[in-house]
């Protein structure tokens, strides 16, 4: 069955996780930063809405200019969280985990999707998959995303470039030379500025002109490997594989029908956690030393509190320990009411892993 494979890139992610807990900033250029403390204005743009970098900010830009590209102008600039911005990353890619055989994660907003066997190898069904996970990401989270869909890793990446943000592009496999040869070398992706300048002064402008390019001409000054390399990107060809890695934590989280501080309200909705989050978990065929309890509070904050215990594979088995931890919070903590609410479990343990590791018995 022929390959057919997702990169879904979290549009915007940090900024649009700050403008979904503080409404007040929605249609807003929003700059997310990383401060370094030397002084006020010292660090980088960690990432900007689409509205900022309409005023030419983007990620990296000393936050600085980025300032300066913002006088005169309504613009929000905010500190990261990654805490934050981490326990929504790993919700959604729990949700991915539930359409792909494997799925690779590449960074806190992003990742790849072997869906092959799921779409039964139909770009319509891979479509019609991408739209529901789309729907899912948006539903659950509040946030949307980008979906690239191609016969690799490579042209997944490329497709998911087109159409941004909120977007889906298909390239099947007869698509291909049509899709890349008019792009400029300089956007084929693994293709850095400083390669893109010297295949200029060969007169290699497009990825079609690198894909006629002389391969000896290409190793003269490449070297082999990078020929082999620039040649394969030219031509959309990647034989790497999607590589499951395996997750450090699962939880599950959501909102409750008003803010509360009853410990027995709060835990009706933390047991229909626990429920979802073991079907997960028996998919997944894991188990858990840690369990953590996450609250946000009606201020938007999250603070969470865990627990190592004895290794268990249910989470509903570990209700006592949430319910111990979810008093203790309420008593010590001043606030005004939980908003939504979460368990995560981690320390996790694989069945299959542990089915190969042989004791000094099996020898």
């Amino acid at each position: 069955m022929a390959r057919i494979i997702m990169l879904i890139d979290l549009d915007a992610f940090y900024a649009s996780l700050e403008e979904l807990r503080r409404p007040e900033i929605r249609g807003k250029p929003v700059i997310v930063c990383v401060y370094s403390g030397r002084t006020e204005d010292s660090g980088a743009v960690a990432t900007s809405n689409y509205l900022a970098r309409e005023l030419g900010i983007r990620a990296g830009m000393p936050i600085a200019f980025a300032k300066m590209a913002a006088k005169g102008k309504d613009v929000v600039f905010l500190p990261v969280d990654k805490e934050y911005y981490g326990a929504v990353s790993d919700r959604i890619m729990d949700i991915f985990g539930d359409y792909a055989e494997r799925f690779q994660q590449v960074s806190i907003d992003e990742a790849y999707l072997d869906v092959s066997e799921r779409s039964g190898g139909s770009y319509e069904e891979a479509e019609r998959i991408a739209r529901e996970i789309k729907e899912r990401v948006r539903e659950e989270e509040g946030v949307s995303c980008t979906v690239g869909i191609g016969p690799n890793k490579f042209m997944a990446k490329m497709a998911s470039k087109k159409n941004k943000p909120d977007g889906l592009t298909v390239v099947r496999p007869d698509d291909v030379p049509a899709f890349l040869n008019g792009l400029p070398v300089g956007k084929l992706h693994g293709i850095g500025e400083k390669t893109a300048e010297e295949l200029m002064g060969l007169g290699i402008k497009t990825a079609g002109d690198l894909a006629s390019f002389s391969l000896p001409s290409l190793e003269e000054r490449f070297g082999k490997n990078k020929a082999k390399l620039l040649r394969e990107r030219a031509l959309g060809i990647d034989d790497s594989p999607v590589e499951q890695k395996e997750r450090q934590q699962l939880s599950r989280i959501a909102t409750l029908k008003e803010d509360s501080s009853d410990a027995d309200e709060i835990m009706k909705r933390l047991s229909e956690l626990c429920a979802d989050l073991r079907k997960r978990m028996e998919k997944l065929g894991v188990s858990f030393r840690t369990v953590t309890l996450i609250t946000i509070d009606a201020h938007l904050k999250m603070q969470t509190r865990s627990e190592t215990i004895q290794e268990k594979d249910d989470p509903c088995a570990a209700l006592d320990n949430v319910r111990a931890l979810l008093v203790g919070f309420l008593k010590d903590e001043n606030h005004k009411g939980i908003r939504r609410v979460g368990i995560a479990v981690s320390n996790l343990s694989y069945k299959e892993k542990k089915k190969e590791q042989k004791t000094l018995f099996d020898y």
